[in-house]
C-alpha cells in the first residue's frame, strides 16, 4: 500500500506538468534559484491566504458551520492541525495592525517563519526596526532576538509598575 501511495504522488507529479525525472538532472545553481523562487510565491501567496482567513475570522462565517472558533474552521476545512491553525490565525489578525509586515511578506521578501515571529512583538511603531533585524538574520536567530526583546520589553513594564506603586505609597 505504501508503494502503491508513492507510485500515486509521483504520477501526480507528473501529471501536473512537473518532470520529476528532469530535476536529477538539473544544475544545483538551477534548482538553488527555483527553491528561492518558490520560496518566495510561497511567502506572497500564505499572505493573501492569511488576509483572507482573518477576514472570515472578523466576519465570524465559523459560525455558520457550528465550529468553536476560527482555528477548528481551519483545521477541519483546511485540513491543518489545531496548533498550526492557531499559528496562522494569530498572524491572520495582526497583519492589518503591521502595514509594513504584510506589504513585505505579500512581496514574498519575508517568510512565515519570519512574519510570525514579527507578528509576535511588533507594532506599528517598531515595525521598520525589526523588519531590518529580520533581514540580517535567520529565522530562528530572529525568533531568539525578539524573545530576548520581548523580555527586555516586559522587564521594564514590571519595573515602571513597581515605580508606579511605590511613588503612589510615598503620595
Amino acid at each position: 500500500a505504501q508503494d502503491r501511495c508513492m507510485t500515486d504522488v509521483l504520477e501526480l507529479g507528473r501529471g501536473s506538468g512537473i518532470d520529476v525525472d528532469a530535476l536529477g538532472d538539473a544544475a544545483s545553481e538551477r534548482l538553488e534559484a527555483e527553491a528561492c523562487s518558490l520560496a518566495s510565491s510561497i511567502a506572497a501567496v500564505t499572505c493573501r491566504w492569511l488576509l483572507v482567513v482573518g477576514e472570515l475570522d472578523r466576519r465570524e462565517t465559523w459560525r455558520s458551520w457550528g465550529c468553536r472558533g476560527m482555528g477548528h474552521w481551519l483545521a477541519w476545512k483546511c485540513g491543518m492541525a489545531l496548533g498550526t491553525a492557531r499559528h496562522h490565525l494569530d498572524v491572520a489578525r495582526r497583519l492589518p495592525e503591521l502595514p509594513r509586515i504584510q506589504a513585505r511578506f505579500a512581496a514574498g521578501t519575508l517568510s512565515f517563519s519570519k512574519v510570525r515571529a514579527l507578528c509576535r512583538v511588533a507594532t506599528p511603531e517598531t515595525e521598520a526596526v525589526l523588519i531590518e533585524l529580520a533581514d540580517s538574520g535567520t529565522a530562528a536567530q530572529l525568533e531568539r532576538m525578539l524573545t530576548a526583546y520581548q523580555k527586555a520589553i516586559d522587564k521594564a513594564a514590571a519595573s515602571d509598575r513597581a515605580a508606579d506603586r511605590h511613588r503612589a505609597l510615598r503620595v
